[in-house]
């Protein structure tokens, strides 16, 4: 049975992990907002400072923080440009310490370190840049502030503290920048890192897994697969038929054109076949001019994996890499019982092929599991497709 507390924390964080982390920060700046206002809501109510103004001031707050707050949890900050809204959160928050700042009367001095708290908190969501122009914005909106106070309340604010105050801000909130910036640079210098070792990994992978010549799996990942999928079948019953697939003459054409045609002749098979099989199927270069082609399937039937077989011999007609030579193959096709081991139907698979090449090439022997191999004449393989 599911909690309420589990729920409550999906609905308001979300379950997508990075929207979620992206309201972490909101939330601790929700936090920061609600310490702020119960404070100024308090100061109110004791008459220490007016309160229609702060009344004001906190639905412009909490409005404000509500409107960021959809936007980041719907997900439509990301198509605004800001996926956490983080600068323009910084931006909406200055603009409410200001504020504050000004209506806080005698206790307007407690906003003071609210600024710096915005620089902090700047550090773990604005690049570099960001948090310098947070920065100076600061120092700018906080003197126009002092300095409008100084000339439109000068019997409140008094003008020579006033300065010495602002003059400390203007010393101080300099070096925080900077520190917050070179604390910025290196999270971001961090999070690139992060992200070329994982591109270097995911590469790394890939070069693991494929050929490097014509781009398919290679024999040893082609192995993990067989095991997935024969794990699979044992699970769910979608077993697999497969077909060892081997080039006729490609040593012939090797000694005859040279290796690098001989290479040119593997791309090209290995495009040609991938064109038509079904985007479930896996082919394979297992070795030299040798491929091997898993089909996976609800109902593995042999005429299926014929049916590959063919698509892939009419796609061999189009091959450009030699014009005056067709290329064909011969194949040995097997379907996986459930329950044998691969070995075994490799090696069966393998017997396939090799009767498929003593009966003349350019033909498929079909090996039920349950049959022996008997040999079949050369006019057995004048059909593409042969059933032992």
């Amino acid at each position: 049975m599911t909690t309420p507390f589990p729920l409550l924390v999906n609905l308001l964080l979300s379950q997508d992990p990075k929207i979620r982390s992206r309201l972490v920060f909101s939330w601790i700046a929700i936090y920061g907002y609600a310490a702020g206002s119960i404070v100024l809501l308090l100061a109110a109510h004791m008459g220490m400072i007016a309160g229609p103004p702060v009344y004001w001031l906190v639905g412009f707050i909490w409005t404000g923080v509500s409107t960021f707050y959809l936007l980041v949890r719907s997900g439509w900050s990301s198509r605004l440009g800001y996926p956490g809204m983080d600068f323009p959160q910084c931006l909406f928050a200055l603009v409410a310490m200001m504020a504050g700042y000004v209506m806080a009367g005698p206790i307007r001095e407690g906003v003071l370190p609210l600024v710096a708290l915005l620089l902090i908190f700047g550090v773990f969501t604005l690049s570099p840049r960001q948090v310098l122009l947070i920065g100076a914005l600061t120092i700018v909106c906080l003197g126009s502030v002092v300095a409008g106070m100084v000339l439109w309340m000068p019997g409140e604010y008094d003008g020579r503290a006033a300065l010495l105050k602002f003059t400390l801000c203007a010393l101080i909130l300099p070096a925080i920048s900077a520190v917050a910036y070179y604390v910025a640079s290196i999270r971001r210098r961090m999070t690139q890192q992060k992200l070329e070792l994982r591109q270097a990994l995911a590469m790394l992978q890939e070069v693991a897994i494929r050929d490097d010549m014509t781009g398919l799996v290679n024999r040893r990942h082609m192995l993990q697969l067989l095991d997935q999928q024969r794990e699979r079948q044992a699970r769910t019953g979608e077993g697999f038929c497969l077909a060892l697939i081997d080039l006729d003459h490609f040593k012939h054409i090797n000694d005859h054109y040279g290796h690098h045609i001989g290479d040119e002749v593997l791309k090209d098979f290995a495009l040609a076949a991938v064109s038509v099989l079904r985007q479930t199927d896996v082919l394979a270069r297992w070795g030299g001019e040798e491929f091997l082609l898993m089909m996976p399937s609800s109902d593995p039937q042999m005429e299926r994996a014929l049916q590959a077989l063919d698509r892939i011999r009419a796609q061999q007609t189009a091959l450009p890499t030699l014009p005056d030579r067709p290329i064909t193959f011969s194949a040995g096709v097997t379907c996986h019982p459930d329950g044998e081991s691969l070995r075994e139907t490799l090696e069966r698979a393998d017997r396939a092929l090799y009767q498929a090449k003593a009966a003349g090439r350019a033909c498929s022997v079909v090996l039920e599991e349950q049959n022996s191999l008997t040999q079949a004449s050369p006019e057995a393989c004048a059909h593409p497709n042969v059933r032992q």
